[in-house]
């Protein structure tokens, strides 16, 4: 039986006097790859930030049963006045890892992450997508049993995401990871297990065997999405992309069409 890492209970979030979080309980176990979904604001980094410990619950309890964790940001720090490798040997000997170690640790990971050519650049200096690996390998020189990933391809090109989803690949067998994401793509080759942050930030938890659709649509307004029956849904403008499972989806486009919607795409997904 595995062992289980994350033991959450009735956990509640609070920030600024909002709710975030709410009568969240779930179980993750070691060696699975995890994805964390949800619309925009739906408590995602949140629900990330309180694996990490960066947060603790306002009520409710998570246990936490790994040795360590490595937590990467959304956002890379901007305009470090340090060289890429000067960073990763800073960061390491926080966590009281000698430089000489640091530097053994590195060879493993410079070829794989194909960064030979920026070891002596400014991270300023650096492309968005070598900023995202060096803050998975600042989280990784750690040796970490658990490795958490807050939209790991954001603001990357197509080159580049292939590459980050390659090396996570590789690192999936090492470690435990869990991410969030709004990316089919990095759903679709990294998760076995979803986590779907919906309807009051209540958490429902898939395995991704199950079928899906996706149905992209025009629509007149938000509120005809109040009471249909989906996974997640996100919007841009007057477009939305619903997720659903593959047993609701025809009922759920019979009410799109007698909502006014324009069936826009329809394809399907593991």
């Amino acid at each position: 039986m595995k062992k289980i890492i994350f033991e959450a209970s009735n956990v509640m979030k609070e920030i600024n006097g909002h709710v975030v979080l709410q009568n969240v309980s779930f179980n993750l176990h070691e060696n699975e790859s995890v994805a964390i979904r949800g619309q925009n604001g739906s408590g995602k980094s949140t629900l990330l930030k309180l694996l990490a410990g960066i947060y603790e619950p306002s009520s409710g309890k998570i246990l936490r049963n790994g040795n360590r964790i490595g937590y990467v940001p959304e956002h890379f720090p901007e305009n470090l006045r340090f060289k890429l490798k000067e960073y990763l040997l800073l960061t390491a000997s926080f966590h009281g890892i000698s430089s000489t170690q640091a530097e053994k640790e590195l060879l493993e990971y410079i070829h794989l992450f194909e960064i030979e050519s920026f070891m002596d650049v400014p991270l300023k200096r650096c492309s968005k997508g070598t900023k995202q690996k060096v803050g998975i390998l600042q989280a990784i020189l750690t040796k970490p049993d658990i490795l958490l990933l807050d939209e790991p391809l954001t603001g990357l090109d197509a080159t580049s995401q292939q590459s980050l989803i390659a090396i996570l690949e590789k690192l999936k067998k090492q470690m435990t990871i869990i991410f969030t994401t709004h990316e089919d793509l990095l759903v679709d080759t990294l998760a076995n297990q979803v986590l779907y942050v919906k309807d009051g930030s209540i958490l429902v938890q898939k395995e991704t065997t199950s079928i899906q659709r996706k149905v992209k649509v025009k629509f007149p307004n938000k509120a005809i999405f109040n009471e249909l029956d989906m996974i997640e849904i996100y919007f841009e403008e007057d477009t939305a992309l619903i997720t659903v499972e593959l047993e609701k989806s025809d009922l759920l486009l019979l009410d799109l069409l007698n909502k006014n919607c324009s069936v826009l795409e329809v394809k399907e997904r593991k």
